[in-house]
């Protein structure tokens, strides 16, 4: 069967204008589509920048006023929100949260390192880090303020924790020492009473959160985890990351709302505001998704030479993931729920975002996990060393021995489903080779990557473009016993952007992932013998981006 890249680009497109150009939406009506706006314009970026490799940026193919157009209405769905004082100590968020003291200082210490300066600068007792140009250090005693109407005053070199005082060019805080003997006492005391104590009188701690709401209507959505990641991951997709795209400022208050949102004592991330207030569960696409939000804003903060560990309860978040491991081998969206291929595939990358001081996961300090064969792993992990050290890799190396196993199930009739006794899905081929593809598994050792790939062509729409929920046939009588509704049956095989996009993301990952082993190992495959993709097929998949197996987005955007 053929892949058809450019029908699915022109597929894109058409959503594209025909989404943008409708604006005969009401702003008063709601739809079922705004809930999910920000994720769908995502799906549609995404794939639309994974179906040539040759196009480095959108705006070669939207053009510059698209894209302006998209940032905007992505900044639009941003909301900002002030935290009294007092919820932050009830919900004991304080040392999670970032004042607006606390921002400024850390802006003006990420510019000021591109100089050589370091100087210290003492206010009552406190201590701030500056090296812009400008800076001085002087000392000036209490005792000289007395004396302050002749305009005489002491400049110390001595070093006096208490009374270190910042002179810097500003037309309000300046004071010129040369001039000082000319300077009327009253309005000298006043000036540099003003220099004095400004900061304090100025900076007044303001505790501020933003979040992205899933569309601009700001009353009807409040800001969520979802929308967030999808708004951060559209600003990489079209190329603004910058300053003035989105500032550090506003980067640092989204860290505070997605903090806010922790249950430090369960260990999760609430979905919203309200299911923080009202304790709702904790849910496992929310962990995933709050946990990629932080990756990708310390992304940018760090391209910044802002250094902030965004990970600080790790121990909490992996505790409550392995808590809602199963028995079966998967993981649910809550501890003592169903396995599910979708949480699955939340879990296991949430377990790989949460690394280390060294940059080690939980799954790669194992060294149990290297070994070839997937399915006998857990069986190696019985000769682990006996002990506190041991009980946990072995267990760990059960665990994910386990997942194999029941990811690998999920292979069935020629497709993948996502839950026990569910029918195939093609958006499931996603959700089981990523996770696969995350823990560093060659998947033509696991199957018949030529049977996965054409189920995947089967979904496709060969004359409009797309790929829908099920096969695109005719004949398809058996679900017609299962299924009592026939617009639900066949709205199933109807092409969406939702099946579309992680279609062609679940193609790009198997055809990467069987050339990477193919050229790293450069031997025959144990199960299936030497199976390879036809050359036709695999040169029009190599025309695709490399998709990054947690982010579902080319993988040069999302490093």
């Amino acid at each position: 069967m053929e892949l058809h890249l450019n029908l699915h680009e022109q597929y894109f497109l058409k959503n594209i204008k025909e989404k943008l150009g409708n604006t005969s939406i009401s702003n008063e009506v709601s739809s079922k589509y705004e809930s999910l706006f920000l994720s769908g314009v995502f799906w549609v970026l995404s794939g639309l920048s994974m179906v040539n490799k040759e196009r480095k940026y959108l705006d070669e193919i939207l053009g510059e006023n698209i894209i302006n157009l998209i940032y905007k209405l992505v900044m639009q769905c941003l909301q900002k929100k002030e935290i009294n004082e007092n919820h932050i100590y009830n919900f004991k968020k304080k040392k999670y949260f970032l004042s607006n003291i606390d921002i400024k200082n850390i802006i003006k210490k990420s510019k000021c390192v591109k100089t050589n300066l370091n100087d210290k600068i003492r206010i009552d007792g406190k201590e701030y880090k500056g090296k812009e140009k400008g800076d001085t250090q002087f000392l000036v005693t209490w005792s000289n303020l007395e004396n302050r109407k002749s305009g005489k005053f002491e400049r110390n070199n001595r070093k006096d924790d208490n009374k270190i005082v910042e002179n810097k060019y500003s037309k309000d805080n300046y004071v010129n020492w040369d001039n000082a003997n000319n300077t009327d006492g009253h309005y000298f005391k006043y000036t540099l009473v003003n220099s004095l104590f400004s900061r304090k009188r100025v900076s007044k701690k303001k505790y501020v959160i933003k979040g992205f709401s899933p569309c601009s209507k700001k009353w009807l959505y409040e800001p969520n985890v979802i929308s967030t990641l999808s708004a951060i991951q559209v600003l990489f997709l079209i190329n603004r990351i910058s300053e003035d795209d989105i500032s550090t400022k506003t980067l640092l208050e989204i860290y505070n709302f997605l903090y806010f949102l922790l249950d430090e004592e369960k260990g999760f991330f609430h979905f919203s505001l309200n299911s923080f207030l009202f304790h709702f569960d904790g849910d496992m696409r929310f962990m995933f998704c709050t946990l990629s939000a932080l990756y990708f804003i310390k992304l940018l903060l760090k391209k910044r030479n802002i250094h902030i560990n965004l990970y600080t309860n790790r121990q909490q978040c992996i505790d409550w993931i392995l808590l809602c491991f199963n028995l079966d081998g998967g993981f649910s969206n809550l501890p003592g729920s169903e396995s599910h291929a979708g949480t699955t595939f939340c879990a296991v990358n949430s377990l790989i975002l949460l690394k280390d001081e060294n940059q080690r996961t939980c799954f790669s300090s194992n060294p149990l996990l290297r070994g070839k064969v997937i399915r006998q792993v857990a069986n190696v992990g019985k000769t682990a060393n006996v002990g506190k050290r041991g009980k946990m890799r072995q267990n760990l190396c059960q665990l994910i021995g386990d997942a194999h196993m029941w990811l690998c199930d999920r292979y069935e009739n020629q497709g993948i489903n996502g839950r026990v006794g569910k029918d195939s899905d093609v958006c499931y081929a996603w959700w089981v080779l990523g996770s696969l593809v995350s823990l560093k598994v060659n998947l033509s050792e696991l199957f018949n990557v030529n049977i996965l790939i054409n189920f995947i062509l089967k979904c496709q729409d060969k004359n409009n473009g797309g790929f829908s929920r099920i096969e695109n046939s005719e004949n398809d009588v058996k679900k017609e016993y299962f299924n009592y509704y026939e617009r639900e049956n066949l709205a199933y095989k109807e092409a969406d952007l939702f099946h579309t996009f992680f279609a062609l993301c679940a193609l790009s990952l198997i055809n990467h992932n069987v050339r990477r082993y193919k050229e790293k190992r450069k031997r025959k495959h144990e199960l299936f013998g030497n199976a390879t993709i036809p050359q036709s097929l695999e040169n029009t998949l190599q025309k695709m981006q490399n998709v990054h197996a947690s982010f579902a987005m080319p993988a040069h955007i999302a490093h």
